[in-house]
């Protein structure tokens, strides 16, 4: 009888340091869905300005960032005009104050008239005459 108390024994303590299974790991949670790139801003309308026609009274309404272009626009085209191949960085402020004072002083004026009177006076205050 000794043999099968000591087979059940045996087996029991077998069954017992027997080590269990780890349970199965459940699948990963799907990846969050993509988030959609912001829509990219929409393009501006098409907006025909004249370069000669546009008053001094359409640049003072415009906003700070599209006065900035304009006057921009305007000193690279009477660059141009003038057919000078650099330009002093320094003086885009001064011509850039000029025709700003020019335009409030004559509203119904044209830009180009302004940038153009400006750059000619800017142009003769650095030649001295």
């Amino acid at each position: 009888m000794n043999g099968k108390i000591t087979a059940v024994l045996l087996s029991g303590l077998l069954f017992g340091c027997v080590q269990a299974q780890p349970p199965q790991a459940s699948a990963p949670p799907p990846p969050p869905a993509p988030v959609p790139a912001p829509a990219p801003p929409p393009a501006p309308a098409d907006r025909v300005v004249s370069i000669q026609g546009a008053t001094c009274s359409d640049l003072l309404r415009l906003s700070g960032d599209d006065r900035e272009a304009a006057t921009m626009f305007y000193i690279g085209y009477q660059a141009s005009r003038f057919r000078a191949r650099i330009i002093n960085v320094g003086g885009i402020p001064v011509i850039t104050g000029l025709a700003v004072r020019y335009c409030e002083a004559y509203p119904e004026r044209t830009v180009a008239g302004a940038f153009a009177h400006a750059y000619a006076s800017y142009l003769r205050s650095r030649r001295g005459y």
